[in-house]
């Protein structure tokens, strides 16, 4: 994929961000890459229904390819699972990938991605299929795509390809997700009663159009048509969190003691059934509690919110409290699996969390500078010491980062910068961990007023991933936020960035003291660079420089120092790299990166 690298020059002026938040734009499709492992999908199951035909893509012969493009790309069949390009996604995980799938990649067939030559292809089942026995049908099939700007598609027809209608799943304007990834597999199901129940000459056509764009892939397997249950609910998403001035209703997995407020309960409900659902309702409960919203009535393929209407407010102490949530109705289900789902609500003591707690993907720019964090509702006033973030284990060692903290003008809608972090140089140890960025000056937080806190970087030109922060979660539009320096634009990100709010008073102070004023200069270094540091008391200094791989290259005991120490380091006979830069104060170790540029 061709990819033009911006080099920042300069760094991001402190005391002078101020942008507008309420962007509707979504992330771009280097901003949202997912990075990191995706978990396989729990598999519909259809011992219980009745499947009417299937087909697993082992006979090539069952399709018919078609391609009405400018260019030759078009559906193929493959065994081979690691074709999939995105690393998280791959292997293709579907029940029967083994013996072969369907496959379309608009992104890794080339170089260039097809700029200026449009890829259209379809795939159509060679013989029409015999419905007319069943007025109630559905299509179910496993997939795993990448999304950007891709056309992609069901079309159905009941009449042997005389008349299609069109099932868009994604396209150029209206499609985003989270991350724009799939799961692994994914499984779509669609109602098409409407155009193929009770028909005798029923023909299936999957669409792929890269519209142009920097399209990515889509694998499809394992479609099967089955008959439609009468009454079928599911919970599609179970929703919960408390109300405050940022006036989202926002899910904590984590809430500091002092900040527990309010939970409200709800979930969004779909009837998969082929009749009225009567008295559909959400329960919501946790140890203690119970509520349940209003009955409503659906129509089959439709979805709605349902709201419970009693709030819950956690205990202070410290646990975790599991909240659990169902959809019944008055009907019996055809299938209960999916009719219940839960999460976990933890008061802890200092920390402030949105995200699920286990990383699954990643956000980052490509090596070019960005921020990326939450929104948090300040329901008592406390003091903010630090900001919490886990670092992909694909970032990279050597990446300087940093935390901020945003006021937000409610009138306005911007972004008003308050404070940051010391830059802080990732060392491997913190990779595929969790790492705390304590904020030059603690601050007291107003109490009924909205925050945001970012985890940033500079970038490195485009030279490496340089920071990739875990994501673990879905935000609601607007909740969670993705700053771009190449155009200095803030975009909303569906998914929740693993950046964390720390209360830790103990965490505050000491890290700041720990700086112990150490510098680095001349910063990339040629022949030679100076080291210094500030020391307040008589302590004893080491000073040691040790490459990415942890081996050390110098080593300076200074004995027991006080006030400021220079000292200058020669780096001539080192290689050009990355080399960290290590001040032991009395033991406490302080870290710089340094650049040797030969």
């Amino acid at each position: 994929m061709k990819k033009i690298y911006i080099s920042l020059i300069g760094l991001l002026a402190v005391g002078s961000v101020s942008s507008q938040v309420r962007n509707d734009a979504p992330l771009q499709k280097k901003n949202s890459q997912m990075i990191g492992q995706v978990k396989t999908s729990k598999l519909i199951s259809s011992e219980k229904a009745t499947i009417l035909w299937e087909d697993d893509f082992s006979t090539s012969a069952n399709w018919i390819i078609a391609n009405v493009g400018t260019n030759a790309a078009q559906w193929e069949f493959t065994s081979d699972v690691s074709t999939i390009p995105v690393s998280a996604l791959a292997p293709m995980s579907s029940t029967t990938a083994a013996n072969g799938f369907l496959y379309i990649c608009s992104d890794c067939n080339n170089t260039t991605d097809f700029d200026g030559t449009e890829i259209i292809t379809t795939a159509t089942n060679a013989t029409p299929i015999d419905l007319s026995a069943e007025p109630f049908v559905r299509l179910n099939y496993q997939n795993n795509f990448r999304w950007w700007h891709e056309t992609r598609g069901v079309r159905v027809s009941g009449d042997n390809g005389v008349n299609w209608v069109d099932f868009d799943l994604s396209n150029e304007t209206e499609y985003f997700t989270p991350n724009q990834n799939s799961m692994n597999p994914e499984i779509t199901s669609i109602d098409i009663s409407a155009v193929a129940g009770g028909q005798s000459q029923v023909l299936i056509q999957f669409y792929y159009d890269d519209n142009d764009y920097w399209g990515w892939y889509w694998a499809v397997d394992d479609v099967e048509i089955v008959v439609t249950e009468n009454y079928d609910l599911t919970l599609l998403s179970p929703y919960w969190g408390a109300i405050g001035a940022w006036g989202a209703m926002l899910p904590y997995y984590q809430v500091p003691s002092a900040q527990v407020a309010p939970i409200t309960f709800g979930g969004i409900v779909k009837n998969n059934g082929a009749l009225v659902q009567p008295d559909i309702v959400v329960n919501a409960s946790t140890t203690g509690f119970t509520t349940t919203s209003s009955a409503l009535s659906l129509e089959p393929t439709l979805l709605d919110t349902l709201t419970c209407p009693d709030t819950w407010t956690p205990a202070i102490t410290t646990a975790p409290n599991v909240l659990s949530f169902t959809t019944t109705s008055g009907a019996t289900e055809a299938f209960g699996a999916d009719n219940a789902k839960s999460a976990t609500l933890n008061v802890t003591a200092h920390t402030y969390a949105r995200d699920m707690g286990t990383a699954v993907s990643g956000t980052f720019n490509a090596g070019d500078g960005f921020e990326a964090g939450n929104i948090f509702d300040i329901y008592t006033a406390a003091t903010l010491q630090a900001v919490d973030v886990f670092v992909s284990a694909n970032a990279n060692a050597g990446a300087e980062i940093f935390a901020k903290l945003y006021s937000i003008d409610l009138t306005t809608g911007d972004f008003i910068y308050v404070d940051e972090s010391m830059p802080y140089v990732l060392a491997t140890a913190n990779l595929g961990a969790t790492i705390t960025l304590p904020l030059i000056n603690e601050q007291l937080l107003d109490a009924t007023t909205p925050y945001l806190v970012v985890v940033g970087s500079n970038g490195d030109g485009g030279a490496t991933n340089d920071l990739v922060i875990g994501t673990a979660g879905i935000s609601d539009l607007n909740t969670s936020y993705y700053f771009d320096m190449t155009d200095q634009t803030w975009y909303y990100t569906t998914s929740t960035p693993m950046v964390r709010m720390n209360f830790d008073p103990v965490v505050g102070v000491n890290e700041v003291a720990n700086n112990n004023g150490l510098k680095v200069f001349p910063n990339p270094a040629n022949a030679s660079t100076t080291v210094s540091v500030e020391v307040a008391n008589a302590s004893d200094v080491v000073i040691t420089i040790a490459d990415l791989a942890g081996k050390v290259v110098y080593t300076n005991n200074l004995g027991t120092v006080k006030g400021t120490q220079k000292v200058n380091v020669n780096t001539e006979a080192l290689n050009g790299g990355i080399y960290m830069v290590n001040v032991s104060v009395n033991g406490t170790i302080s870290t710089q990166k340094l650049v040797v540029r030969k």
